[in-house]
Parts: C-alpha cells; sequence; structure tokens
C-alpha cells in the first residue's frame, strides 16, 4: 500500500513522486513481484500512478530539453562564436519544450486508449480493465527513462517484454465470480 508523509498539514508532492517513482523501480528490478503488486491495486489505483508517471515524464522531458537547447546554445555561442540572439532561442526552447510536453501527455493518453481497444480484440479472455492496468504498467522503462534523448525503440521492447510477462501473470487472475461486485468492464 502506498504510504504518503504529512508534511505541516498537507500532502508533499515530492514524496508523493519518490514513493511512485520507487514502486517503478520495483516493478522494473523484478517484474513479476512488481506485476502482483500492481495486479492486486484496483483499478483506479493503477490508472493515478499510471497518471502521475505520465505528468513527471512530460516535465521531466520539457526541462531537460528546455535545459539542453540552453547549454547548446551557450556552448555554440562561447566556442563557436555563433551570434545567439538570446530571447528568440528562449522562445523557441520554450514553444518546443511545450509541445514535447503536450506530446507526451497526448500520446499517453489518447494514443495508448486507441492501441488498448486494437490489444482488445486479441486478448478476449482479460477484462479490459485489466488490460488496460496491464498496458499503463507495461510502459514503466517508458515514463521512467523516456525523458533521456535517445531511441525510444528499446525502451518500447522492454515494455512489450513486460506486457507479454504481465499477460502470463494476470490471466490467472482475471476469473471473477458472476455476480461479484469487482465483476465491471
Amino acid at each position: 500500500m502506498l504510504s504518503v508523509n504529512q508534511h505541516k498539514g498537507g500532502i508533499s508532492f515530492k514524496m508523493i513522486l519518490v514513493s511512485e517513482i520507487k514502486r517503478a523501480i520495483k516493478l522494473l528490478r523484478n517484474p513479476e513481484k512488481g506485476l502482483d503488486e500492481f495486479n492486486s491495486l484496483s483499478f483506479e489505483g493503477v490508472v493515478s500512478w499510471y497518471v502521475k508517471m505520465l505528468i513527471f515524464l512530460a516535465l521531466a522531458t520539457g526541462l531537460f530539453t528546455f535545459l539542453f537547447l540552453l547549454v547548446k546554445a551557450v556552448y555554440l555561442d562561447l566556442f563557436l562564436t555563433a551570434d545567439i540572439q538570446y530571447w528568440r532561442m528562449i522562445n523557441y526552447s520554450m514553444g518546443r519544450t511545450t509541445s514535447l510536453i503536450f506530446f507526451f501527455l497526448f500520446a499517453g493518453t489518447f494514443i495508448l486508449f486507441f492501441i488498448s481497444i486494437l490489444l482488445r480484440s486479441f486478448f478476449r479472455r482479460l477484462r479490459y480493465t485489466k488490460l488496460l492496468g496491464l498496458a499503463f504498467c507495461s510502459l514503466t522503462p517508458v515514463l521512467l527513462f523516456g525523458w533521456i534523448p535517445v531511441s525510444l525503440f528499446p525502451l518500447f521492447i522492454w515494455s512489450l517484454f513486460l506486457f507479454i510477462v504481465g499477460l502470463g501473470r494476470w490471466a490467472g487472475s482475471a476469473h471473477i465470480e458472476t455476480g461479484s461486485i469487482k465483476q465491471r468492464n
């Protein structure tokens, strides 16, 4: 269960973020145990974790991109004597950063939703909420390391591996008694 410490009457965003990142690292360190932990959560709990991590990824990507472009401009100005107009460069960097943030949020919600609809046609035995929860959990490598400006292809391969492992683990726990409150699609 997620434990969040109180900080002077409020919940610290840093504490929540650190605990969610620790949960994601635990999943990557030992996929079977991590997937079992996520499988024991409610669908709302998995969605909550995913949204927090998606926002973290989008903001981390935006911040890293902005800082990278700023350092690159300073380097070009100092060592290659390029004439940099810093206000225009900052304007360009902010535009690019904002577009990356919105792209990751868009890809993490709408594109994943359409992919899950396609996956639903192949995995009929698994309830849709479980399939969507598994898709959220399997994207952990992308959510943790997607801000690093390298190819995302290896991260998606890792995510595919987690999805396949999760299918084997979650498919056996998909049986819910008829009439149970947990029977929802």
